[in-house]
């Protein structure tokens, strides 16, 4: 009996440990398991998960498990941008500033940065700064894809509110 629940600690800690990672994308992504990474993602990503939307997207727009296909990867970071996720945000602009996928456009990168740069993604904060610094896009253009950029924007709090929106909710 005093080896029993030892042995039996160790068989249920053995089952537990060969368990993780075989159901988990990230991890394989991480580790370099394209294809594992793929294929449990996409029925994730098809059931709306935003993350696995994102993670789609990244691996068609470099080709990683899958043939590098940036009209499918800018598919699935729309999927994801449009529902709030800050880094398919960030993604899906830098689809918009170097014309992958989609015609260069640089106020629809502007809004997705933008989006992005509000949650706090800090990379979508400097890029925001690359197009802004630039002059791709004018002040007032700006503001008016800071406007709609607060549709993508999940918390209230952080959206962008001009003198003309301040107005309207008084």
């Amino acid at each position: 009996m005093d080896l029993f629940i030892p042995a039996l600690a160790i068989i249920i800690l053995t089952a537990l440990l060969s368990c993780t990672g075989h159901d988990d994308p990230k991890l394989a992504f991480e580790q370099g398991k394209y294809e594992t990474a793929y294929e449990l993602w996409l029925p994730r990503a098809l059931d709306g998960d935003q993350e696995a939307q994102n993670y789609l997207g990244i691996q068609y727009a470099l080709g990683l498990g899958v043939s590098k296909n940036y009209k499918e990867a800018v598919k699935w970071y729309e999927h994801a941008a449009k529902a709030g996720h800050p880094d398919a945000q960030r993604n899906y602009g830098d689809m918009f500033q170097y014309g992958h996928g989609v015609p260069q456009d640089f106020y629809q990168a502007f809004i997705w940065y933008f989006a992005a740069s509000q949650q706090g993604h800090e990379t979508a904060k400097r890029l925001l700064e690359s197009v802004t610094g630039s002059n791709k896009i004018t002040p007032n253009q700006q503001m008016h894809a800071k406007l709609e950029a607060n549709k993508f924007i999940r918390d209230p709090a952080k959206r962008f509110m001009s003198h003309d929106t301040y107005i309207e909710k008084k």
